[in-house]
């Protein structure tokens, strides 16, 4: 407790020696303004910049989230393919044994078929949704980007526009 009441004080004591340093006790207002004016201009500047960092990392986390959902679905594609032929190929004998004659084989056949049609529909269903929560993740991903594009070309306009009145408020006031 102690330590940071200590810390508080030495902090505050060194921002107000700081403050009145730079300002002055009696300086002239327009100086004063015009020093107002050069670190407006300059915080406006660092919080583009902030901003720019912040599209920049927007942009990359979405080209990553895109680049990933794209090889999610492509092994999905593969495991779809993988899945529609080894669900034909469990079918074709079954629908040789509806044809034959014998019965008793072709209730089996039916029941085996039904069975067989059961699990694909549940195979299908999960890897339906699979794919479907990939294809979220890749077009969250897209809107993400065009989101940071947008963003970073904004705040760099902004940016060069701030960096100018800057320079002009710099010039100003070196000049009183």
């Amino acid at each position: 407790m102690n330590k940071q009441l200590l810390l508080r004080l030495t902090i505050s004591t060194t921002l107000f020696l700081f403050v009145s340093m730079n300002t002055g006790f009696a300086q002239d207002p327009k100086v004063k303004k015009l020093q107002d004016k050069v670190d407006a201009a300059k915080l406006k500047v660092d919080k583009l910049d902030a901003k720019i960092v912040s599209a920049d990392s927007l942009i990359q986390a979405s080209q990553e989230m895109v680049k990933e959902a794209d090889g999610e679905l492509k092994s999905l594609d593969k495991e779809d393919k993988a899945l529609l032929k080894e669900y034909y190929n469990a079918e074709k004998p079954l629908v040789k044994k509806l044809n034959s004659g014998d019965k008793d084989e072709v209730t089996q056949a039916k029941a085996e078929l039904k069975t067989l049609d059961t699990k694909y529909k549940a195979d299908r269903k999960e890897l339906d949704g699979r794919i479907k929560a990939s294809l979220k993740k890749y077009e969250t991903g897209k809107k993400l980007l065009i989101k940071g594009k947008d963003n970073l070309k904004k705040s760099q306009d902004g940016k060069k526009e701030a960096e100018k009145l800057l320079k002009e408020a710099e010039k100003a006031f070196s000049k009183a």
